[in-house]
């Protein structure tokens, strides 16, 4: 991979800690288990489609919207009256940033490579975005943009933004489907499993030192 010079991240589960580890208490506490939570509510990322999820990642609907809908589909599974006050929050609450890629996408903005941010989003408020402008070139999230992955619409709107060719990207998602999908267009990837993991990956595919 001595061609790449671009390195696209993915923020939640990649730049942060595990979001599955974060809603297990969420889960619990409404009486599902996380994997039956993850295949009913979340088909999508299960392999199946479901519009509210989608419209939501893309922007077509509200927070507000979603979080009503939402908590009504969390009832009827579970027999309980779900609050929607603050839904996505509550969800995502446990989620906190993984310094250590952080600091390595910044190492490798540092080392010459351009970098950029490629997400799914659940409404926008749960972004640093106070720090984005010193760690990429540019940033792409699906609830700004109207595109998601694993759609190729997002792909080439990325290649656009960072003017760089697919052959010349490195991507790091922990979704095998994104993956997948940006192969297919002819762009590296790199599946995150753990921090310790994807940097060692990252040294490696960039011939970086990132260990400051």
């Amino acid at each position: 991979m001595r061609n790449i010079r671009a390195l696209v991240v993915d923020y939640g589960g990649v730049l942060t800690t595990p979001l599955q580890d974060a809603m297990v208490a969420f889960v619990t506490d409404i009486g599902l288990e996380l994997q039956d939570f993850i295949r009913i509510a979340l088909a999508p990322y299960a392999g199946g489609e479901d519009s509210l999820i989608t419209d939501f990642e893309t922007g077509r609907i509200s927070e507000k919207e979603f979080s009503t809908a939402f908590a009504l589909r969390l009832g009827d599974l579970t027999g309980k009256e779900i609050d929607p006050e603050n839904l996505v929050a509550r969800m995502f609450g446990g989620v906190r940033l993984e310094e250590s890629m952080l600091e390595a996408v910044a190492r490798v903005r540092a080392g010459g490579f351009k970098t950029a941010l490629l997400s799914n989003s659940w409404g926008l408020d749960l972004y640093p975005k106070h720090r984005f402008a010193q760690l990429f070139d540019a940033v792409v999230i699906s609830g700004e943009v109207g595109l998601r992955k694993p759609d190729r619409a997002i792909f080439d709107l990325l290649l656009e933004k960072l003017q760089v060719e697919p052959e010349a990207c490195l991507f790091v998602d922990d979704h095998p489907a994104h993956l997948h999908a940006a192969a297919e267009l002819g762009i590296n990837t790199l599946l995150h499993v753990t921090p310790e993991r994807s940097i060692a990956g990252l040294e490696a595919a960039l011939d970086l030192d990132l260990s400051g």
